[in-house]
Parts: C-alpha cells; sequence; structure tokens
C-alpha cells in the first residue's frame, strides 16, 4: 500500500513537471498555440521549385529549420527558470517535485516536442510531395539525421540553459547562431557558379554504414553527457 502511494505521488510530480513546461510554451491563448504548433508547414516554401531530381538539398533545407524551430521550443521551456522571473524560480523551487524528477522531465517533454517535430516534418514532406512534387530519394538519409541532429541540438541546448541565468540572452544566442548558419549556406550556395549549385541541388545525401553508427553513437553519448550536466548544474543552483 506504502508502495502504491508513493508511486502515486511520483507520477503526480512527474506531471507537475511537464504541465510546468508545456504552460510555459503554450501559455494561455489557443490561437497562438495553433499558430505555433503549425507555424513550421511555412518551411514547404524552400522546396517550391525543385524537381523529382532535385530533393537532396531542398529536403535538407527543410528539415533543418524544423528541427532549429522546435529545438528552439525547448529553450522556451525553460523561460520560468530565467532569474528575471523570479516568482516563477521560486515557486519551482517549492513545488512538490524533485530536483531530479524536473531534469527527468525535462527530457520527456523534449522528447515529446521531438515526436511532434518529426510527425510535422512528415506532413511537410507529404505537403511538398503534392503541392510541388518534390522528389523523395534523399528521403531516407535527411530524415534519420534530421533526427539524430534534434538529439544532438537538444543535448546541448538543455544544459546551457540550466547554467544560464539570463533566459532571454541565451535564447538570443541560439536564434542568432541558428539563423547565422542558415543564411551563411544560402549565401555560399548564391556563390557558386549555376553548374554546380545545380549539381549539389541534384545529388542525393548517402551515409556509409559506418558513418551511420559513428553518428549514432555521437547522439548517444551527447545525451548522456548531457542529462549527467544538467542533472548536476540543476542540482546544485539555488534559487
Amino acid at each position: 500500500m506504502a508502495f502504491a502511494s508513493s508511486k502515486r505521488i511520483h507520477l503526480h510530480a512527474e506531471h507537475i513537471a511537464v504541465r510546468m513546461d508545456f504552460a510555459a510554451l503554450t501559455g494561455n491563448s489557443a490561437v497562438m498555440n495553433v499558430a505555433e504548433f503549425l507555424a513550421p508547414l511555412v518551411f514547404t516554401a524552400f522546396t517550391w521549385q525543385s524537381g523529382p531530381d532535385e530533393s537532396g538539398l531542398p529536403l535538407t533545407v527543410m528539415a533543418y529549420l524544423t528541427v532549429m524551430y522546435w529545438v528552439a521550443s525547448i529553450a522556451v521551456l525553460f523561460q520560468f527558470n530565467s532569474d528575471n522571473q523570479l516568482a516563477s524560480a521560486r515557486m519551482i523551487g517549492v513545488m512538490p517535485v524533485s530536483r531530479r524528477t524536473q531534469v527527468n522531465m525535462r527530457y520527456c517533454s523534449a522528447s515529446l516536442l521531438f515526436l511532434i517535430c518529426f510527425a510535422e516534418l512528415g506532413i511537410e514532406i507529404a505537403l511538398s510531395r503534392l503541392w510541388f512534387g518534390i522528389g523523395l530519394s534523399a528521403l531516407a538519409t535527411v530524415v534519420p539525421l534530421a533526427m539524430l541532429a534534434f538529439v544532438v541540438l537538444a543535448a546541448i541546448v538543455i544544459p546551457v540553459f540550466y547554467s544560464c541565468g539570463d533566459f532571454v540572452k541565451a535564447y538570443s544566442r541560439l536564434f542568432t547562431g541558428a539563423i547565422t548558419v542558415f543564411f551563411a549556406v544560402q549565401i555560399i550556395l548564391l556563390l557558386l557558379p549555376d553548374g554546380l549549385r545545380s549539381q549539389m541541388l541534384s545529388t542525393s545525401i548517402t551515409v556509409s554504414p559506418i558513418g551511420w553508427i559513428v553518428i549514432a553513437a555521437i547522439a548517444i553519448v551527447s545525451l548522456i553527457v548531457s542529462y549527467r550536466m544538467s542533472l548536476r548544474i540543476w542540482s546544485t543552483k539555488e534559487l
């Protein structure tokens, strides 16, 4: 009986932690919720000039933007942890949820966003295929790479935000870095000769089996190190 009661309390604490996370993400406006969750669909516009033989780069750009959007959403989960919101921080400090549970459920919340991200990416790909006739030859490589990229980026973002007291500054740095990388790639493509650019657009992305093993290992190690760092940082941080 005592074990069952303890388990119910623990599950209730986990529910509180996840609810706090998504309260930070969704707010109180149903209209804004819909807008936030449908916004990445505009990334299909980056595939409108692509034909069936030019699938590699357009799919990669669309996947990159979608992944960065939802990784940035992971950062939003930390707005109640900011030193600039002292009332929220104190509430986190006294609510009946252990620091370990908060960290565990933060990674659980990030996992839910991972599922949302790739469900939405699937919709984007379907729309790009339906509207623009984009080819899918690179799909088997682009989507797994995007999944692994999400894991690695989330593994970087979570401990960084746990360690940073200024949410706005940390978030702006994340956003600026993502946008800088994206536009740098776009500028490089524009500067390339037309023939080379067309060749890159039409080239399917391939990864060897050893390459997949290495990439997957990097993602797993990144996640383990990220969790341990987050737990250590948050367990010792004063609120």
